[in-house]
């Protein structure tokens, strides 16, 4: 970040996908990268030091920073969670690559043209179904050869984002390559 000032929390960043997705690959070339869940935005600018470090490259965000029943997790934080976003994005000097979509994943994933993606990073809502969804929705935008990762993999049991995550590697297993885990962190590719 220009200014070295982040707001907020990190936890894993895009530095712990370097063991399983090659970083040579991206280097010299714009790619489009997206990720469901900023939070206070540390991966996403973690992702544009790494991987989306050409100057046409484009990271897109889809969040909605907003409480709902189905998603406890920061209850009462989200206005501020979403203003401390936007400080690091502006403290990042990099608004210019960096779009925004405060919105939930299952309508602003629609929007996006088909094998538009090289990279989708889903770390959104961690109940199961979400999980599934985002995935199933994510995968069709996904490029041919691209790179799709999920987070918190186990995360609350084996009830909430593990059986998401299993849920789609089970069904779509003709169509990826599994290139591994790491931290919690579940790597797959598309065939």
């Amino acid at each position: 970040m220009s200014n070295g000032k982040f707001v907020g929390v990190t936890y894993r960043t895009a530095d712990n996908w370097i063991y399983n997705v090659n970083r040579l690959n991206y280097q010299n070339k714009p790619i489009n990268y997206l990720e469901i869940g900023a939070f206070y935005g540390a991966n996403l600018l973690s992702v544009e030091r790494t991987f989306a470090t050409h100057q046409d490259s484009k990271l897109y965000c889809i969040d909605p920073w907003e409480d709902y029943t189905e998603y406890p997790e920061y209850k009462g934080q989200q206005s501020s969670i979403y203003e401390s976003f936007l400080e690091n994005i502006r403290n990042s000097g990099k608004t210019d690559k960096i779009k925004i979509r405060r919105g939930y994943s299952n309508t602003e994933l629609l929007k996006f043209e088909d094998n538009f993606f090289d990279i989708i990073y889903i770390d959104g809502n961690h109940e199961p179904q979400y999980v599934l969804e985002d995935a199933v929705l994510s995968f069709r935008k996904l490029k041919k050869a691209g790179i799709m990762i999920f987070d918190d993999y186990g995360w609350g049991g084996p009830d909430l984002t593990q059986r998401g995550i299993d849920a789609f590697i089970s069904g779509y297993h003709k169509r990826i390559k599994k290139l591994g885990m790491r931290e919690s962190q579940v790597f797959i590719e598309k065939l």
